[in-house]
């Protein structure tokens, strides 16, 4: 359920100008997205470890690549959307409890991404006001010694493949570290998605084929927040080895996406031929 509001990029951004005078798309994608007619994208990081804030409030930190999921050149949402990375995640009791009105009404706005974008898009927005609204009231309890053992955040950290709006699945019967380098890939071949998921420090390979004759129109390379909340502390994720369709990102006119968290503004750096930081 977690990691349902990756379309809400595309359904819900808002220009705003970077320091840098680089157009900055604002939703809960920090990175870069090109528009096109794509067959496949790839890149390599490093899974960071991450420092759990706000004991109240549901924080993640998720790199990964897909297909789909922003506005195309047509003007429309690209869905399905097609993706692979690896989740950590900052989770107290505390702070599952006030996300989970949030929570539910991202599943909504998932269920109206075909029918209605722009509706979905509003539910979508919502349901981070709520949660934020919520988490922040908690965090304030957490502050207090009231809850005990209900406000201790546990890390997890979770391999997944999704093809939104339909809900992620997990990886279970492997298991991803901070430190661990991983390499994501998403491909079309006309007919079907196949999302590869690599694990180069643990020698383990998931690979999952979703049917569609759906084409790809967007490529993404990205780390997701969950929405607008407070973002983990985590050191700077390099993506490197980036190829779409077998050139570097910096071969097309990418967007730059970032997260206006509540507690900061994560953008990514300048792309470097196949590579750039973000942190």
């Amino acid at each position: 359920m977690l990691a349902v509001s990756a379309v809400t990029v595309a359904v819900t951004a808002a220009d705003a100008g970077a320091q840098s005078n680089v157009r900055l798309y604002l939703g809960n994608w920090a990175g870069y997205v090109v528009k096109g007619d794509f067959r496949q994208v790839s890149a390599t990081w490093t899974q960071p470890e991450i420092d759990c804030l706000n004991p109240g409030t549901l924080q993640r930190v998720v790199p990964w690549v897909g297909l789909n999921g922003a506005t195309g050149l047509d003007g429309h949402v690209a869905l399905p959307l097609m993706q692979t990375g690896v989740e950590s995640l900052c989770a107290s009791d505390a702070a599952f409890y006030a996300a989970l009105p949030g929570l539910q009404l991202e599943d909504a706005a998932a269920g109206l991404s075909y029918a209605d974008p722009h509706l979905s898009g509003l539910v979508m927005r919502f349901g981070d006001q709520v949660s934020n609204a919520l988490s922040g009231v908690m965090d304030g309890v957490c502050a207090l010694p009231l809850l005990g053992g209900l406000c201790t955040p546990e890390r997890d950290v979770d391999a997944w493949w999704e093809g939104y709006p339909a809900p992620p699945v997990s990886y279970d019967d492997v298991t991803t570290q901070p430190g661990d380098v991983m390499h994501s890939t998403v491909g079309w071949d006309g007919h079907n998605y196949t999302m590869t998921l690599e694990n180069r420090t643990k020698n383990w390979v998931r690979s999952t084929v979703q049917p569609s004759d759906t084409p790809a129109r967007t490529a993404e390379i990205v780390v997701e927040g969950h929405l607008a909340a407070a973002l983990p502390g985590f050191a700077p994720i390099t993506f490197a080895e980036i190829e779409i369709d077998g050139k570097p990102l910096s071969a097309y006119d990418a967007q730059t996406y970032g997260i206006a968290a509540t507690n900061r503004l994560l953008a990514p750096g300048p792309v470097d031929g196949s590579r750039f930081t973000i942190g």
